[in-house]
């Protein structure tokens, strides 16, 4: 995790579900915030929607899709100035 947990829930809570509860268990939210970094961290938007394109099930639940998620998580990260560094 390259984001400090608080912050990745943070950009979760604001980009994808306002309801996201600490309950979920730290496991869950350390592997969210990872991949909340790796969105972050994508090239672009598209390589940031494969991240979490396995998350479809949710995205199609509730009409969205994991490129307008992505927009959003890196959009919420720029409005908390987290940047993080590509990876090469």
């Amino acid at each position: 995790m390259d984001i400090p947990l608080e912050v990745g829930k943070a950009i979760y809570r604001t980009a994808i579900d306002r309801k996201a509860h600490d309950a979920e268990g730290v496991a869950w939210w350390a592997g969210v915030v990872a991949e909340v970094a790796a969105v972050i961290r994508a090239d672009n938007v598209s390589a940031a929607a494969q991240v979490i394109l396995w998350w479809h099930a949710d995205w199609t639940e509730v009409g969205d899709t994991a490129r307008a998620a992505a927009s959003r998580i890196r959009r919420a990260a720029r409005n908390l100035k987290v940047r993080l560094v590509t990876q090469e």
